[in-house]
């Protein structure tokens, strides 16, 4: 591998007795395993990252992640370090310099992991968002050992009455409950218990703060 162009290069050079005969060849291209092992390390390296492996992509694999161990019924394969290893070096198949892999598409063979049915599975119990009364999508934050997480402004949640839930109702989603200046005000995963209790405490000095928006 040459750093400076960040590209593979095939050396052969022959030996006699383990010294250098003078013959040595130079190829463009090396064996299709030595340029997954260079694509793979720079990644891993953070030196070549790959632009479609963003934070979709993470969101995806946390997603995956937490439907296999909350619902492990369903035998859906979760990604670890080692499978990550697999899926870039599909990423990277047949490329020889960065150029080549630095634009290619992730999320096709990252979704080739799961076939169509557990597809669906994620989708249903592990969904990316999840609808407010208000038509609004609330984006759910998935991270390893914290629950699945969603933060929505106080009038966003406006005739939520009980507890937002995925995973068919069975795990109840972290809500991080925002003033109009979208900085935290509390956080709950109880709505019922927020709005009989911690919604009285806050709403007066929050009507003072903010008196054009709607405070029920």
């Amino acid at each position: 591998m040459t750093p400076s162009l960040r590209r593979v290069v095939g050396r052969t050079v022959t030996l006699f007795h383990d010294l250098g005969s003078g013959g040595e060849k130079i190829g463009a291209r090396a064996a299709d395993g030595r340029r997954q092992r260079f694509s793979r390390a720079k990644f891993m390296a953070g030196t070549c990252p790959l632009k479609k492996w963003d934070h979709g992509v993470e969101q995806w694999i946390a997603r995956l992640n937490f439907a296999a161990a909350a619902f492990p019924e369903l035998k859906l394969p979760p990604i670890r370090e080692g499978d990550r290893a697999l899926l870039i070096e599909q990423v990277c198949l047949g490329a020889t310099s960065y150029k080549e892999i630095e634009e290619r598409p992730v999320a096709p063979i990252l979704k080739s992991w799961l076939n169509d049915a557990q597809r669906s599975a994620l989708d249903r119990l592990a969904p990316e968002r999840i609808k407010l009364p208000n038509d609004r999508q609330a984006k759910i934050i998935y991270a390893e050992g914290k629950p699945p997480t969603i933060a929505a402004r106080i009038q966003d949640l406006y005739g939520v009455a009980a507890s937002l839930t995925i995973g068919d109702g069975s795990v109840a989603l972290r809500i991080e409950i925002l003033a109009p200046n979208h900085r935290p005000i509390q956080i709950t995963d109880d709505l019922t218990t927020f709005w009989r209790e911690g919604y009285l405490k806050i709403k007066t000095e929050l009507q003072r703060k903010y008196p054009r928006h709607e405070w029920r």
